[in-house]
């Protein structure tokens, strides 16, 4: 008896445990035997959403700490390439903003192949085919503007042309966005706006600054208008609900720039690095990324913030990331002989 007793004591611990194991890999209890330790990010993710996310992810799993290096896009793409030279990168993780950087360090060999449980939520279309990397979250380049000073509401991004506005519309360069980098991509192959298209805004005399500060400058009626990331708007928006500021998604066509995150094939802590991944893909972490800054989640089964339906019903013009990938040098120089450099 007392036999069948110790045994069934034991079969229940064991089953406890591969049941905390199970939850605290997808963030459901506190990870008390899964991997420690700490895991090292290199994002462009804005600063205040990452260290959001941080916390909470720590407080789900407590033996794990997330060490962030934080830039913009180009910058990390820099450093990790230096890294490559060195021969050894120095992070866990990435996450920046397109997916041409994935494709890129794919093609280098340095990222390893991993394909969460949680992908399975996730259209084909935001996940490398071969599992390397994955959306972490969407951006969606849309038009913002003034509402006191733009009377007619813009329709497309082709609103930026109109001459009324010289001089008072903004956005971002692929010097250091990606986001930016992917919509010049996108734009040059597309029939209706081609290398014409970018011709035309330059000589409407553009100010060149990032997303973030193209929004808060058409807010505080510096710019009347500007092409931006959907998600600094409603950010700005939770913030001062009354700020003069709005933004539309083009009837033609959006934008949409797929942000990806993957881990490091020569990772030194893979198995903590898999936990982050697992936690930012499921659905309480694409929950958080949607409530935090109004990013537009992956996952399906998450609803998106306000005015979204849901991503696949959005219209998107469609974006070659290999050729991007394969012509970002190309796409920045042509961007500086149109526009001359961005701000440093």
């Amino acid at each position: 008896m007392k036999v069948n007793q110790v045994r069934f004591g034991v079969i229940t611990l064991l089953c406890a445990l591969i049941v905390c194991l199970t939850m605290s890999m997808v963030g459901g209890c506190p990870n008390e035997i899964g991997p420690k330790g700490t895991i090292t990010l290199y994002t462009s993710v804005p600063a205040a959403i990452i260290e959001e996310l941080k916390e909470e992810f720590e407080a789900q799993n407590p033996g794990l700490h997330l060490e962030i290096y934080w830039q913009d896009t180009g910058a990390i793409v820099d450093k990790i390439n230096q890294e490559i030279a060195a021969g050894q990168v120095q992070a866990d993780l990435i996450w920046v903003a397109d997916f041409t950087v994935g494709e890129e360090l794919k093609e280098k060999g340095v990222l390893l192949r991993y394909i969460p449980a949680e992908a399975v939520e996730i259209p084909y279309i935001l996940k490398d085919k071969e599992g390397y990397y994955c959306a972490g979250e969407l951006l969606i380049m849309v038009v913002a503007y003034n509402t006191d000073t733009v009377t007619a509401i813009p329709t497309g991004y082709k609103d930026l042309l109109d001459a009324r506005y010289y001089g008072r519309i903004g956005h971002d360069t692929p010097e250091t966005s990606g986001p930016i980098l992917y919509f010049m991509g996108t734009l040059l192959q597309d029939a209706d706006f081609g290398e014409e298209f970018f011709v035309a805004l330059a000589e409407n005399s553009p100010q060149i600054q990032t997303s973030t500060q193209t929004t808060q400058r058409i807010a505080d009626g510096e710019l009347d208008m500007g092409i931006t990331i959907d998600y600094t708007v409603r950010t700005l928006l939770m913030e001062n609900p009354s700020a003069p500021i709005d933004y539309i998604y083009p009837e033609a066509g959006v934008v949409m720039v797929p942000s990806p995150i993957a881990i490091f094939r020569n990772s030194q802590n893979i198995g903590g690095a898999k936990v982050f991944v697992r936690y930012i893909l499921s659905k309480s972490g694409q929950t958080l990324l949607r409530d935090l800054g109004g990013c537009v989640p992956v996952r399906l089964d998450v609803s998106p913030p306000e005015r979204i339906t849901t991503v696949t019903k959005l219209k998107v013009i469609p974006s070659d990331k290999y050729w991007i990938a394969e012509h970002r040098d190309d796409i920045v120089s042509k961007f500086i002989d149109i526009f001359g450099r961005g701000e440093d």
